[in-house]
């Protein structure tokens, strides 16, 4: 993998109701990951009401900057 490539990502800046916008889209470095994990290349993913849940702040966030999937 070419250490100059990027990946695209929705996170949670600010839990806050959805019309204020809590989620911020942002380009950053692809993670690098140790020998016993596996990077994947994803084209396309759901939101779930949790997702929702955690971007209004009614679910706490565990993370700062959380990218919400139902894998995190």
């Amino acid at each position: 993998m070419n250490s100059n490539e990027t990946m695209m990502a929705w996170r949670v800046a600010d839990p806050r109701p959805i019309h204020e916008q809590p989620l911020v889209f942002e380009t950053g470095p692809i993670p690098t990951v140790s020998p016993d994990e596996l990077l994947i290349k994803v084209q396309a993913c759901g939101v779930c009401r949790t997702d929702l849940h955690v971007s209004e702040g009614d679910l706490p966030v565990h993370r700062h900057n959380v990218c919400p999937d139902t894998k995190s």
